[in-house]
């Protein structure tokens, strides 16, 4: 069976939430172009796996649409979402092999139809472990410092307000001298949340790949 991908869904969910406060507008008359244009991209999105969603159009074509009614109808259509391959802890161990005693969440108590990506915080040692698949969906993973000192901010990877923090990974800078430098930029603190923004995949891509 054909299925989104979860960061689409999440754009699903977005268009639709500009689609109810439209509704809200005193004209929605003057603004039908931009309805059509919304209506279009929600369907363009499941189409182009194939997925006949001429009912659930229907059903959000309609001024008197609630947010309640909505998460409702995005509930029903989480069949069509691609469940996030969660890694064993075997191949989190692979990931990260010069890490001693790793500490991995309990994967079986996340929503796999809400996850792009796997993070998680290590409080005590105030790191933070990122675990994605690539291109090739092969698994890759990233880890480094992340402060407790949460600030209201834009995160990097999901693009979304949020309580973000610091986050550093130290690369080796010059291998012959053994000499290291810390890169990184703000992101979500919670990976959760960030994973509940995370609208394109290539943006979580480009984060790690700035930070290598």
């Amino acid at each position: 069976m054909n299925q989104i991908k979860v960061y689409e869904f999440v754009k699903v969910k977005t268009l639709i939430y500009q689609l109810i406060r439209l509704y809200r507008t005193n004209d929605i008359k003057a603004h039908s172009t931009q309805k059509t244009v919304l209506l279009n991209e929600i369907e363009d999105i499941f189409q182009s796996y194939g997925i006949d969603v001429t009912e659930f159009i229907k059903a959000i074509d309609d001024v008197q649409l609630t947010k309640k009614k909505a998460d409702h109808l995005l509930e029903g259509m989480k069949v069509h979402v691609q469940d996030f391959d969660m890694p064993t802890q075997a191949q989190l161990n692979k990931l990260f092999r010069k890490v001693k005693k790793l500490k991995a969440p309990d994967v079986n108590t996340m929503d796999t139809k809400e996850t792009s990506y796997l993070g998680w915080n290590d409080v005590s040692a105030n790191r933070k472990y990122i675990v994605y698949k690539n291109e090739a969906d092969q698994f890759e993973g990233i880890y480094g410092e992340i402060s407790p000192n949460k600030v209201k901010g834009f995160c990097n990877i999901c693009n979304a307000e949020s309580d973000v923090a610091l986050f550093l990974n130290k690369t080796k800078q010059n291998k012959s001298e053994g000499t290291y430098t810390k890169k990184g930029d703000y992101i979500c603190h919670d990976s959760v949340k960030c994973n509940q923004n995370l609208e394109n995949i290539e943006a979580l891509y480009e984060f790690v790949e700035r930070t290598k």
